[in-house]
């Protein structure tokens, strides 16, 4: 793969390599870095870097990240980038390989549990934050809105959204970004955004579930 592709469907191999959760946090970091070296990822996750290239290994069994060998100083250098600039999991009605509902359920069951460790961490900050009354770091934000939506509108405000992050990416690369701060300062950061109807929350969509009605 000569130029990376973007939202491309997790394969059933894919959900696989990134059901483990070290793998899946050595992807972040890469996705993050654009290119990196196992030791380049390993000083930044604190991890050895011969269990990075393992999993590096893997990853690229996969085919979720690939090589960039017009980066490496020699022969003997391997520098990593990821496959694609983005990913989807797709319709169920287009994953029908073998084991692929099991290896969706074991990724989606990561995923949930990543995100709820951070929104743990991002509100126990805002408390001892709020609670101490002093400065610190600004580690986490995080902000809602609500919004009247047809599905046509609902489309079109997630293709921006979507658009926002690679857009910033390209601007950053091109020193676009004004920054007080040297590069070498940079750290990993998260960004999540869920774009969810108010009914998966009451429980009024079909599923089973009755709509819970305000007490």
């Amino acid at each position: 793969m000569t130029q990376a592709q973007s939202n491309v469907t997790f394969t059933t191999p894919m959900l696989k390599a990134m059901a483990n959760p070290l793998r899946r946090q050595i992807f972040d970091a890469l996705a993050a870095m654009r290119t990196g070296r196992a030791s380049d990822i390993g000083e930044l996750l604190g991890l050895a870097p011969n269990k990075v290239s393992f999993h590096l290994r893997e990853l690229a069994k996969a085919e979720m990240i690939e090589e960039a060998p017009e980066l490496a100083r020699d022969k003997r250098d391997r520098v990593w980038r990821p496959a694609a600039t983005g990913y989807t999991t797709g319709q169920p009605a287009d994953r029908t390989e073998d084991g692929s509902a099991t290896a969706m359920n074991a990724y989606l069951g990561q995923v949930i549990h990543d995100e709820q460790r951070r929104l743990e961490a991002t509100l126990a900050h805002a408390q001892r934050w709020y609670d101490s009354g002093e400065a610190r770091a600004d580690l986490a934000r995080l902000s809602t809105s609500n919004l009247m939506l047809t599905e046509d509108e609902r489309q079109e405000l997630q293709r921006r959204l979507d658009a926002v992050i690679p857009a910033f990416r390209e601007d950053q690369k091109k020193g676009k970004i004004a920054s007080s701060q040297p590069a070498s300062e940079r750290k990993l950061w998260h960004y999540s955004g869920l774009l969810s109807a108010d009914e998966l929350l009451n429980g009024s969509h079909s599923g089973g579930q009755t709509a819970q009605k305000p007490k």
